[in-house]
């Protein structure tokens, strides 16, 4: 059962204007903003938002959900993103470059994802002279960008590896094949719920199907690894395992008060338990739904929402007894 392993798979592309100041700074940006969303409204159904427009709270959910990042959060007078119906789709516009071509897809997708982002890019490219050097590549505000401008990654969930304690050495692995391995929120997050992101570390001398088959390669080699730890962990000790889990979903079916990190703690070992067949499930991707539901962002808009005042932990718990009702069961 690999799709609770691999929980998404992201593609991002970082372009410049030709002839354009990095970390543009004046009129330009608006009229940047303007041809990337009439060219998009084009193709598909898309949002656009301006950072100058957003409370902290409804840019942070958005965050939460990976739609922007938090640099761009913090240029609210330039920045600005323009995102699909289905949210498969991001393109935040005056970040740390002047484009960041985004698409996200569940599971291990990454194909899929560069076969629609490469749609989206071709377009631009027709509308905007990208920053090119015919050595270097696409020439991007931060060196390790330059050549391809690609990312690629896989947000993965490891908890076996954690529990077992073999992480370290298989991520230093991964770093070793050209990866780098992140938290949930890219650099300088942490992995928490054991989930981590795997990404190519080069975009300069590789071309952009070598990054993909290499993302691809180590995500599997870390699948793979993670389901042997699972079978060593249950052939160690079922009981406290079992016991671990079956704890932990009584005490999201009913408490009262939930801090994040507590309900993260549980959640990751629900999803366990699932994939060890001690916890059923009616679908999958409405529990990854779930977590997301319950960041503190996303938490803080739904509060805001309310009839009358509630504490967010308080209301977190009530979210997720009323989310687990006949969404999973022993």
């Amino acid at each position: 059962m690999k799709n609770d392993i691999f929980i998404s798979s992201r593609l991002r592309l970082a372009r410049n204007i030709d002839g354009y100041p990095f970390f543009l700074k004046d009129d330009r940006a608006a009229g940047l903003i303007s041809t990337v969303f009439s060219t998009l409204r084009q193709m598909d159904k898309v949002n656009i938002y301006k950072m100058s427009d957003f409370d902290g709270a409804t840019a942070l959910a958005m965050m939460e959900r990976h739609l922007i990042s938090a640099d761009l959060i913090k240029n609210k007078r330039y920045g600005a993103a323009i995102v699909g119906d289905d949210e498969a789709i991001s393109i935040m516009l005056n970040e740390e470059d002047h484009i960041r071509e985004q698409c996200i897809y569940k599971g291990l997708n990454l194909k899929k994802s560069y076969e629609r982002l490469g749609y989206i890019d071709r377009a631009l490219a027709k509308e905007l002279k990208f920053a090119y050097h015919q050595t270097y590549g696409y020439l991007t505000s931060c060196l390790t960008n330059l050549g391809t401008g690609l990312r690629a990654s896989v947000m993965m969930f490891l908890p076996a590896l954690a529990i077992t304690k073999n992480i370290d050495e298989c991520l230093k692995n991964i770093a070793r094949g050209g990866m780098t391995v992140r938290g949930v929120y890219g650099e300088g997050s942490d992995s928490a719920g054991f989930i981590y992101q795997i990404s190519n570390s080069r975009t300069l001398g590789i071309t952009e199907h070598d990054i993909i088959e290499g993302v691809e390669l180590a995500a599997m080699s870390l699948a793979k690894a993670e389901s042997t730890a699972r079978n060593m962990l249950i052939e160690r000790d079922v009981v406290v395992i079992k016991d671990k889990i079956l704890r932990s979903y009584g005490i999201l079916s009913h408490c009262y008060n939930l801090p994040y990190s507590e309900f993260l703690s549980h959640i990751a070992l629900i999803k366990l338990g699932i994939y060890y067949g001690f916890i059923n499930i009616a679908e999958f991707d409405k529990l990854n739904d779930l977590i997301v539901q319950m960041g503190p962002a996303s938490l803080a808009v739904e509060a805001a929402g309310q009839k009358g005042s509630m504490d967010k932990d308080v209301l977190r718990a009530a979210m997720v007894r009323e989310g687990m009702q006949g969404l999973v069961w022993v």
